[in-house]
């Protein structure tokens, strides 16, 4: 029987870099995978939607190229290449980490893993079993997957979920997204971008609903001026598939009168509405877990209440984030090895949507803050007063920050604009360090970046921003 120090199940964002960590502080390690590490973020999510965002992006860059004193004539768009390029990255990244996993010495055990007692796992390839495996610590990082709610018609070829819809070969003349979050948002960016007639139902009363309102309500406005339709405050009623049409009913929540119903026809359907944990088959039922909801519960190590079995990413809920599981895979693998390692501050997990304009924040939104009862201050500055926006044609946009007054602790940063992604990290690390609004205002930022907003909106907390 092979024995680990740490056996992981799940090869994923948060599985594959804890191995890897672990491996490099001294541990025995293996990594149970029954598909391709790299998980649902690689494969059929983080990656593959980035690179079609990366394509459309450039796509709309050509079409403004006059703008630039440049002539592009003849644009247009060959979508086999998109998914083309999609792919090649793909696959660049999977040789990346098979690569690390070897370098590291992982043993790699391809297979599902069912935990069958707290030190000992078997490992199956489908029904049949291959090996039993021995392990002092066993983390649990088998991810999520789609929402599909029961009755509805999920074909995969009509009605689609984010999986699915990554394989189309086709551009839609119509789409009709169920669920304004990140997810579903993207998609509606990308397939607006490219032609589509988008329609995004979304049952809370915003777009981004865990987002600060102000962020949400401009990224809303914004691509509404594209051609995007927005069906706030509604909700799904039923999907029929038809010889000609997806028909979608959907209802406001505005009363029960029959005339808040309507009858919406598209080409197409996404479901959008979330994504579940994947726990079925691992044989925890044996092991007593306790859960809170669907997902598992963890205490601040990510350890279950069953000692020396642990559970990381998205399985243990909300939010549902391929750095978060890195950062919690990291976490486990020093613990587990007796190296010390920082605890994951919850309000410093950065978030981003990614749009054009981009959706980043990290930290309290303004509407939590004053839950809360900080006696708060807030600002901020537009990106049309910064020079670099200018330049680069990118005005759209502005960064929001909350603050404490009394402290000056920063509680929230929320930004909209053009790859405002690449910022969002610099104030996570600000927050995490403890920077007040003085130290990141009187903190030096390049001239001319982007990134000079920070200084901008942190002089404003003052009242004295100097380009506005």
């Amino acid at each position: 029987m092979k024995k680990y120090d740490l056996l992981i199940i799940g090869g994923g964002p948060g599985g594959y870099v804890a191995a890897i960590k672990g491996a490099q502080l001294g541990l025995n390690v293996g990594l149970v995978e029954k598909d391709k590490v790299g998980g649902a973020c690689l494969h059929k999510g983080c990656i593959p939607t980035k690179a079609l965002i990366q394509s459309t992006h450039l796509y709309e860059l050509f079409k403004r190229s006059k703008e630039f004193g440049i002539t592009a004539e003849g644009v247009s768009v060959d979508f086999s290449e998109f998914h083309k390029r999609k792919k090649t990255v793909v696959k660049k990244l999977f040789g990346g980490v098979e690569y690390l996993l070897k370098k590291n010495k992982v043993d790699l055990l391809n297979g599902t893993g069912q935990i069958v007692s707290p030190d000992k796992v078997l490992v199956k390839d489908g029904n049949k079993s291959k090996e039993e495996i021995s392990a002092k610590n066993i983390i649990i990082a088998t991810g999520s997957s789609p929402v599909v709610f029961k009755g509805l018609p999920h074909d995969k070829k009509n009605v689609l979920t984010s999986d699915d819809i990554l394989e189309l070969e086709e551009i839609p003349s119509s789409l009709i997204i169920i669920g304004g979050g990140s997810v579903g948002i993207e998609f509606a960016y990308i397939y607006n971008a490219l032609g589509s007639e988008v329609t995004v139902v979304e049952i809370m009363d915003e777009i981004l609903p865990t987002s600060d309102k102000d962020v949400g309500s401009a990224l809303r406005k914004s691509l509404a001026k594209r051609g995007i339709k927005f069906l706030t405050q509604t909700e799904l009623n039923c999907i029929e598939i038809k010889e000609y049409a997806v028909e979608t009913t959907v209802k406001k929540n505005n009363g029960n009168s029959d005339s808040n119903t309507e009858i919406l026809q598209s080409e197409k359907v996404l479901l959008a509405m979330g994504r579940k944990p994947e726990t079925e088959d691992l044989g925890l039922e044996a092991l007593n877990l306790e859960y809170n909801g669907r997902f598992i519960n963890v205490d601040e190590d990510m350890q279950t209440n069953q000692p020396g079995i642990y559970a990381i990413g998205d399985i243990t809920g909300p939010p549902l984030l391929a750095h978060l599981a890195s950062a919690q895979g990291l976490l486990v693998a020093h613990n587990i090895a007796g190296a010390d390692y920082p605890p994951i501050n919850e309000n410093t997990i950065p978030k981003v949507t990614y749009t054009n304009p981009q959706v980043a924040s990290v930290g309290m939104t303004q509407e939590e803050a004053e839950l809360a009862d900080y006696d708060l201050k807030a600002a901020r500055f537009p990106f049309i007063s910064n020079g670099k926006a200018q330049t680069i044609g990118e005005e759209e946009g502005f960064i929001k920050v909350i603050t404490d007054k009394s402290s000056g602790e920063i509680l929230g940063v929320h930004l909209i604009g053009h790859e405002v992604g690449e910022l969002i990290g610099g104030m996570s690390l600000a927050m995490n360090l403890e920077a007040t609004n003085l130290e990141v205002s009187a903190n030096m930022f390049p001239h001319p970046t982007i990134s000079e907003v920070f200084s901008e909106v942190f002089h404003m907390i003052e009242g004295k921003a100097i380009h506005i």
